[in-house]
């Protein structure tokens, strides 16, 4: 890893604190990268994995989430955003998901206290952070954000104009289907399940999010769900929308709930 240290610049990290901006490989790709958001004074009140959206396409990357966590390392928490390979660069199904997991990894030999992360994933991410999570039996503590997760109803829907087709073209044309890429936790798997809808999400319909719910309900998984009056999906990342303020309570709360590192 390798860090600087310097005065927080962005919107929500509070006048006057102290962060720490580090950069982790993990692979041998460009894209192989963990952003890395640490309190530079007092040690860390708990750890938060932040994976973006996107399509798998990278219409956004890791560093569009620097706003939403310099805010969070305001409020005492360590972040890491987490670049992946987009589809057309080797992310493709299941590469992204893979290097997700590897992301993980090194975060746990950097600090064994990652083990322990809120993962945050929005939009597409949402699939990569319950990737991270499903069949490990770990009780991991997820946050979904405009999730697009259940790869069979975004594609019905039509999400994303055809991003679920292209992430899946290889494995689809090897006979694959959508419900393999659909990851699938049980209970084991979580510790929680938060999702967070925006009221008026312009790429996520309602339906897709009801689905998903009621998907994660029959799995008995430990699930909450909270919808953001007025928010547009963009919002829930934006601490400069006001429907952010709703996320970084919750985020600040669940960062909370194993106790403070």
């Amino acid at each position: 890893m390798t860090a600087t240290t310097r005065a927080a610049d962005a919107a929500g990290g509070g006048a006057g604190d102290d962060i720490r901006y580090g950069s982790l490989r993990y692979g041998g790709s460009a894209w192989h990268r963990v952003d890395l958001y640490l309190p530079a004074g007092a040690p860390a009140r708990n750890r938060i994995v932040l994976l973006h959206g996107g399509f798998w396409r990278h219409d956004r990357v890791a560093r569009d989430l620097r706003p939403l966590a310099t805010a969070l390392v305001g409020r005492g928490r360590a972040v890491a955003a987490v670049e992946y390979r987009p589809l057309w660069d080797g992310g493709a199904w299941p590469g992204a998901v893979q290097d997700a997991l590897a992301a993980d990894v090194a975060l746990r030999a950097l600090d064994p206290a990652w083990a322990d992360a809120l993962l945050v994933g929005h939009s597409a991410g949402a699939q990569l952070a319950l990737g991270m999570a499903a069949g490990h039996a770990e009780r991991r503590r997820l946050l979904l954000l405009a999730p697009v997760a259940d790869l069979v109803a975004a594609s019905e829907l039509g999400v994303g104009a055809g991003a679920v087709e292209q992430y899946l073209a290889d494995h689809l044309a090897a006979g694959g289907t959508a419900g393999q890429a659909t990851p699938a936790p049980d209970p084991r798997d979580l510790a929680g399940l938060d999702v967070v809808s925006a009221a008026e999400d312009q790429a996520v319909p309602a339906e897709l999010t009801h689905r998903q719910l009621d998907r994660w309900r029959s799995a008995g998984l430990p699930l909450r769900h909270t919808e953001v009056p007025g928010a547009r999906h963009m919002h829930l990342v934006n601490p400069q929308r006001p429907g952010c303020a709703v996320v970084l309570d919750l985020m600040s709360a669940l960062g909370t709930a194993k106790g403070d590192s």
